[in-house]
């Protein structure tokens, strides 16, 4: 009689414990929307969040608006921190700003508009929020630009599917993987076209994976087939759509030994 009341404990222990968990997890999942309003009860603003371990985190959508009634700001929170696309708008509607965000303090990639609706600055930068390269507009004419328009990142050695850095002087050997990153400048009012390419080795034989993560990154996974040294070169081309500014040719490139 004991042991089957101790069973019958036993299984009752673990359904609430289940439901629990399960409580637990589904207010991880839902999510609720926080509104704002200004002393006259307008709304001027709305942020979706969730519920984790008690405490209110902002996940999802949040929207502004003015006192108007004109949204002015729009984008997503993750772990309450603003991220990717965040746009902000002028009083009147029209767009400002558009920011591709790491975190609050950091700006991947940002393009404004002036109150025309046109572009008049763009501007890249690296993950810790150093600009990269920037470039400014006039009526869709270029005025300056200043920067590496392709930004190289950092080159690996894939071991035990692990990113080793390669170390200087450093001799691979044929059908080691590399992986190497690169920032690729968005720049407006351009048509872009790049390649990569390992000089000296017949492309259609190269065995490359080539990937892109927004905003600017590009993620490239290539074999090593050729013994001796490999130079890896990276190849863009803007060509600008004022048809005054001379076209932007920028080649990067690194070199591996390979025995």
């Amino acid at each position: 009689m004991k042991t089957k009341y101790k069973v019958t404990l036993l299984i009752l222990s673990i359904v609430i414990i289940g439901l629990i968990v399960f409580n637990k997890c589904s207010n991880d999942k839902k999510v609720y929307i926080l509104k704002e309003h200004n002393p006259d009860g307008k709304l001027i603003g709305a942020n979706e969040y969730i519920i984790r371990n008690g405490d209110t985190v902002l996940q999802g959508k949040f929207v502004r608006y003015n006192e108007k009634g004109i949204k002015i700001a729009e984008g997503q929170f993750a772990d309450n921190e603003p991220t990717g696309i965040c746009s902000y708008y002028f009083d009147n509607g029209k767009i400002r700003t558009v920011y591709y965000r790491k975190d609050i303090k950091i700006n991947l990639e940002s393009t404004y508009y002036d109150q025309n609706g046109l572009i008049n600055k763009y501007i890249m930068c690296d993950s810790l929020g150093k600009t990269a390269f920037i470039i400014k507009f006039e009526e869709k004419t270029v005025k300056m630009y200043d920067g590496y328009s392709i930004w190289p990142v950092g080159q690996y050695k894939i071991e035990n599917k692990k990113n080793v850095e390669i170390k200087k002087d450093e001799v691979l050997k044929v059908g080691d993987t590399i992986k190497y990153y690169y920032l690729v400048a968005n720049i407006p009012h351009t048509k872009k076209s790049f390649k990569i390419q390992n000089v000296g080795v017949d492309s259609s034989k190269v065995k490359r994976i080539i990937k892109t993560k927004l905003p600017t990154e590009l993620i490239v996974e290539e074999v090593l087939t050729k013994k001796g040294l490999n130079r890896i070169e990276i190849i863009a081309k803007y060509t600008f759509d004022d048809k005054v500014t001379p076209v932007l040719n920028k080649t990067v490139s690194f070199d591996v030994n390979v025995n």
